[in-house]
């Protein structure tokens, strides 16, 4: 009787095991993807990495569009300030992130996307 209890729960812990596996490898995936993506791509995922992990509430998501002299992302947090992103156009994107015109980042799109990608290892 013992022994059926026992299988069970191995299951279980099998499937734990298992799914936890898959969910690293998924996050490994996801960080190299923007390495993979465009220029926009990149600094779109950037602010958003900004943005999660200063705990900023986000009512609209940044949009980010293309120009000659870079990139420019807008949004609205859940306090309907304005979300601003403005990139270089050239690597490694340098990156300013405002919230209401105050300054919350100032870095490179790489360097974000670098961290993230060494956390998620």
């Amino acid at each position: 009787m013992t022994l059926r209890r026992l299988r069970p729960a191995a299951a279980r812990l099998g499937l734990v095991t298992l799914t936890s596996a898959l969910l690293a490898a998924c996050s490994q995936i996801s960080a190299l993807t923007p390495v993979g993506g465009d220029a926009v791509t990149s600094v779109r995922n950037a602010v958003y990495d900004v943005l999660v992990a200063d705990g900023v509430g986000i009512l609209v998501a940044p949009t980010c569009a293309s120009s000659d002299s870079g990139f420019q992302c807008e949004g609205l947090t859940l306090d309907d300030k304005a979300i601003v992103a403005v990139a270089d156009a050239a690597s490694p994107y340098a990156l300013t992130i405002t919230i209401d015109g105050e300054t919350i980042f100032e870095g490179t799109a790489e360097d974000v996307l670098q961290r993230a990608v060494e956390e998620a290892s």
